[in-house]
Parts: structure tokens; sequence; C-alpha cells
């Protein structure tokens, strides 16, 4: 009896440890993928980049959109976290995993509504494109001003910084360029 319940303890632990290595690891630094650069004012603006650490069960998202700098934290077994949205409303997120999927639940509290997000992020095979499936909905229409309804942003991964040496020994920096930019953004739909 002894030894059967040693193996299955064995086998729980064999278990859990496959389950953990499962668990998709979407560290890494991003570029949303345009078919053209956005231009408003007359000025070509720059991408969407957002930097991944994932470590363990936690997930530091920084998002840079159009020069504005935020980080969201989300804990993946589940319990809530407390971020800032993309506006700046205060937001509860709860993140899980699910074999290759993270699903982010938000609810955003904006004046006169309150808006709920769900996101599913996704690697393509090769994992060189995050793919981010996201649905805002309002509980008022007075969310005028926010995308609401469902669209897809898809982030290509940046190549890493290359140095290499010119003529005369002096070293270049090849610079940072995302990878595959054919690979084009839907725009939201209202629902």
């Amino acid at each position: 009896m002894r030894f059967s319940v040693r193996g299955l303890g064995c086998l729980l632990l064999v278990s859990a440890s496959a389950l953990a290595q499962d668990l998709p690891n979407f560290s890494g630094s991003w570029v949303l993928a345009w078919p053209e650069p956005e231009v408003r004012h007359g000025r070509k603006l720059t991408p969407a980049q957002l930097q991944v650490v994932q470590k363990e069960r936690t997930l530091h998202a920084t998002y840079v959109e159009h020069g504005k700098i935020r980080t969201c934290t989300y804990n993946l077994d589940g319990s809530e976290s407390k971020n800032r949205a993309a506006g700046g409303a205060p937001s509860k997120d709860t993140a899980t995993v699910k074999y290759a999927t993270l699903l982010i639940e938000s609810t955003v509290q904006i004046p006169k509504a309150t808006l709920q997000m769900q996101q599913k992020w996704q690697l393509s095979a090769d994992s060189r494109h995050l793919i981010v499936q996201i649905t805002a909905n309002a509980s008022s229409p007075a969310a005028a001003g926010f995308s609401l309804g469902s669209w897809e942003n898809v982030y290509n991964r940046k190549a890493a910084v290359v140095k290499s040496q010119r003529a005369g020994g002096r070293s270049h920096e090849a610079g940072v360029k995302s990878q595959k930019s054919g690979v084009r953004r839907s725009a939201p739909s209202s629902p």
C-alpha cells in the first residue's frame, strides 16, 4: 500500500510539472503590424509596441502607444490584479491560461459606464507573431469615444539588435526591425 501511495504522489508531481512546462511563454518585444503607418495631424505615427516579461505565474506587459507608456501586471492563476486601461481608467483584471491561450478579462470603470473587455492572446506556430483578439462591451451607451465590438491586433516579434563591425573598426547597430510586415490589424467593428 505504501508503494502505491508513493507512486501516486510521484505521478501527481510529474503531471504538475508537465502542466507548468506547457504554459506558453509570451515574453519578448513586439510591434503592432500595420499595413501602412497611421497618419495624424500630418505626422506618421509609430506603431504601438509591447514588451512582455513572463515569470512563473506572473506576466508584466508594458504598452507604448502614441508616446504614452503603461505597464500592467497579470497574475496567471486567475486571481485579481489592478491596472490602468489604455485611457488611464482603473481596471480589475483576471488572467488564466488554458492550453495555448492566455485569457485576460477586465472590468474598466469609466465615468457613467462600465466596460467589460476580454483579450485572448495566442502565439503563431513559429512564435514570430502574437495574435490578440479583443472584445469590448459597455454597460451604457455613454461609453462614446471608446472602441467597442471585436477586433484583432497582430504583433510581430522584434528582431534582436545586432552589432556588426564596419570597415575602420567602428561598431554599428543594425537596429530593431519587425518581421513579416504584411500581417494586418483588423479595425474595430461596431456591436
